[in-house]
């Protein structure tokens, strides 16, 4: 996953540099849902996304790094596992983030040639629906790791409430998972059946409302936990 990780990370960039040489100074930077221009920007912005992920692999190495030094420490077996266990969903996590985000940057390359040639964005299947696919596809992917998770302070979905024992980092994380799958799932259904344009802001709206869904539950289940214990008290 490591390897993985910096392959794609690192030839992104090298793709994007050398798209790079290809293009004007100034290219469309933003566009409307009828697709068109709003904002003209420079080239270079387009490097963000493969140095983001480039960031992303050096922290995700220094990161792993650490948990295995604090697992390494530790003195319980119970802390070793659940040590071991996050630092397998980091990687696998920080990979499928890294292999998708990667494709969304060939999709922002290829939409610029497109628009610097002149041809209309939302009248090809990449300009209109990869997007928006790809990153339902992420959703998917994150909502399925996320349940793995052991209660930690880096991994998951973490809150006050969601981090007050193992049974609400369980439950919360749980439910969490199933509600970015939701999410990703209904963002790319409706990019199918969707109007040109309109595919990211749907995925957008369900993933806000997995998120405030996902919060509100958390909070349902810190609470019952409370009320257990001061029963059992």
């Amino acid at each position: 996953m490591k390897k993985l990780t910096w392959i794609f990370a690192t030839l992104t960039l090298f793709v994007t540099l050398a798209v790079l040489r290809e293009l004007p100074a100034e290219i469309p930077a933003h566009y409307s849902f009828n697709g068109e221009i709003t904002r003209w920007g420079s080239k270079y912005e387009l490097l963000i996304l493969p140095l983001l992920l480039l960031a992303i692999a050096a922290f995700r190495t220094l990161l792993l790094r650490r948990l295995g030094k604090k697992a390494e420490q530790t003195l319980s077996d119970r802390e070793k596992q659940a040590g071991a266990a996050n630092a397998k969903v980091l990687g696998i996590v920080v990979c499928s983030q890294t292999v998708i985000l990667s494709c969304v940057q060939g999709v922002l390359l290829y939409n610029t040639v497109l628009a610097v040639r002149g041809v209309d964005l939302f009248g090809t299947l990449v300009g209109d629906k990869l997007l928006p696919l790809l990153y339902g596809a992420l959703l998917v992917v994150l909502g399925n790791i996320m349940p793995k998770c052991r209660r930690n302070a880096l991994v998951g979905f973490r809150l006050p409430w969601t981090k007050y024992n193992d049974i609400t980092w369980q439950k919360s994380n749980r439910f969490a998972g199933v509600m970015l799958v939701a999410a990703g799932i209904l963002g790319i259904v409706s990019t199918a059946f969707s109007p040109k344009g309109y595919g990211m802001l749907l995925l957008a709206v369900y993933t806000m409302a997995a998120i405030v869904i996902s919060i509100v539950r958390a909070w349902q289940v810190y609470r019952a936990e409370k009320a257990r214990e001061r029963d059992r008290g």
